[in-house]
């Protein structure tokens, strides 16, 4: 029950935000549940290693476990302007959460904050996850803006040039966009899936899979299924994390390929969400020009 007099106003204004793109979702899980998509492409990353892939308006993709328990880091940057819009993080958990789950939108980042990806298939046994880490527990969430890198990893182990998301995610990047977009990439983002994790508890990142392998958890063919709103590059990196059994020495990991593949509509495209053509302007270009036409509250009495 809401403590009386209190309001939650992020409640309102999430259910308002997401409302128009509920339809889009029942409809593209429907196609996905009733074997109504066909298969564009597919490709089994290997450990250690990026993939950078095009995902047209419409299509999906799924990243699936094939051989043991992975953890993934994902990235979507917007084809047509690949280094002014990309799925944020920020944007994305402030509309859905910090655990992504079936129906929760990515948002791009400002000023366009336009969904570009809806999750709408996730067969992990999330009430299984629950039950055993907590109420709060998932296995897909966002790293407080970041992803592992070289620089993370040499500060922990001492170990200069070490696998990482971040360059695993640029390599993808480099084979899909090119080397200038992928230089001009500066943002940390990463969605991340396949790893329990639990705000509520601390540590956050909980060390599972105790017998190395799927444990009670997951299970061979689990997949996360994504639909893409625009056209855009995305780029998966195979956390070299791994199966987190062994954290003595980043050597120790134990890492497993996983599929992924490109789907569309078998009989007809699938519906996507609209661009709400947001008319907010660049931050920069906005303050150059003198801020015109800024809309602000109030100045307050003295209180102190």
């Amino acid at each position: 029950m809401a403590e009386k007099g209190f309001h939650d106003l992020t409640a309102d204004l999430k259910g308002h935000i997401n409302k128009p793109y509920i339809p889009i979702y029942e409809k593209a899980k429907a196609a996905s549940d009733g074997g109504k998509l066909k298969l564009v492409s597919e490709k089994i990353v290997q450990p250690f290693d990026g993939y950078g892939f095009e995902l047209k308006k419409g299509q999906t993709v799924r990243y699936e476990l094939i051989w043991g328990p992975q953890v993934i880091d994902t990235m979507y940057l917007v084809k047509d302007r690949p280094n002014e819009e990309w799925a944020c993080i920020y944007h994305s958990s402030s509309f859905g959460g910090m655990t992504p789950y079936e129906g929760m939108h990515y948002f791009s980042n400002t000023p366009y904050v336009r969904p570009l990806l809806t999750i709408i298939k996730d067969t992990v046994d999330l009430e299984k996850i629950k039950k055993k880490y907590g109420p709060s527990a998932s296995h897909n969430f966002v790293f407080n803006s970041g992803r592992c890198t070289e620089g993370t990893i040499e500060a922990i182990y001492g170990i200069p040039n070490c696998n990482s998301c971040d360059s695993n995610m640029l390599k993808g990047i480099v084979e899909i966009a090119g080397e200038d977009v992928a230089r001009a990439v500066k943002i940390p983002q990463a969605f991340m899936h396949f790893q329990i994790v639990d705000f509520a508890r601390i540590p956050t990142n909980i060390t599972y899979y105790p017998n190395g392998r799927f444990g009670d958890i997951f299970k061979k063919n689990d997949y996360v299924e994504l639909l893409a709103h625009q056209d855009l590059y995305g780029s998966v990196s195979l956390c070299p994390m791994g199966d987190q059994n062994d954290t003595s020495d980043f050597r120790g990991y134990v890492n497993h390929p996983i599929r992924v593949s490109i789907w569309e509509g078998a009989d007809a495209p699938l519906e996507t969400a609209p661009d709400p053509q947001r008319k907010s302007s660049d931050a920069v270009d906005w303050i150059m020009a003198g801020r015109p036409g800024m809309v602000h509250g109030k100045v307050g009495e003295e209180q102190f």
